[in-house]
């Protein structure tokens, strides 16, 4: 199994911050600066989860998330809403297009880790509910 974890986001800080959250883990750490590049990522090296960014200038990750789930060969990879402190998830239309979760930025690094550890075992196991998990991020804030 993949130990890829791809990040779509358009803000290189946030690109920092993922890169040292997954450094010195069993993960691979993949930027992407839009959801279009994460895209063509995920078709040349299926991740293990994507990261993807709630507000990016062209497609959003809700978009991103709606493309990989209806990629046949990419439809089972997990897919992480990342929200910002502007915008809060939008849990039905994460529903909508498939998310299996959602973070807050910016994060707490042990909980993203473990957030990230937990869908992607549920994945191996095959009981990933798509759209179905609670937001992450105001679970870690409270």
């Amino acid at each position: 199994m993949s130990k890829i974890i791809l990040c779509a986001d358009d803000s290189v800080t946030m690109q920092q911050v993922a890169e040292i959250t997954f450094r010195g883990t069993d993960f691979t750490y993949v930027g992407a600066r839009s959801a279009d590049e994460a895209l063509q990522k995920a078709q040349a090296q299926r991740p293990a989860l994507v990261l993807a960014d709630a507000v990016m200038p062209g497609k959003t990750g809700y978009e991103l998330c709606q493309a990989l789930k209806g990629d046949p060969a990419l439809a089972d990879v997990p897919v992480v809403i990342l929200c910002g402190n502007s915008q809060a998830y939008d849990a039905a239309r994460g529903a909508q297009v498939g998310a299996d979760g959602s973070l807050s930025k910016p994060w707490d690094t042990q909980v993203m880790l473990d957030k990230v550890g937990e869908i992607i075992e549920k994945a191996a196991a095959g009981t990933a509910r798509p759209g179905a998990a609670a937001s992450a991020g105001a679970a870690a804030a409270a």
